[in-house]
């Protein structure tokens, strides 16, 4: 995963998230996709979630949404160039 242009891998972003408190649970929810036909299939995804307090796992808060939200620095104004 790429965060401020640069690259991490799971277990870096998990140990991460684990630092600033967050705890990992798994998390499986059905999505679906077109199929022939026009109809559509469901299928199983695993995923983990990184949750705080009393929150619970949900597709808000899987652990790629959340190290994105808690990590990505996102400067809106124009650095100087001096």
């Amino acid at each position: 995963m790429i965060i401020n242009g640069h690259e991490y891998t799971k277990e870096e972003i998990f140990e991460a998230l684990k630092m600033k408190g967050f705890t990992l649970l798994p998390f499986i929810y059905q999505d679906q996709e077109a199929a022939f036909m026009g109809g559509v299939d469901f299928f199983e995804v695993t995923t983990k979630c990184a949750v705080k307090g009393y929150d619970l796992p949900a597709l808000k808060n899987t652990w790629d949404k959340v190290a994105l939200k808690e990590f990505e620095k996102t400067n809106t104004t124009k650095p100087p160039l001096i």
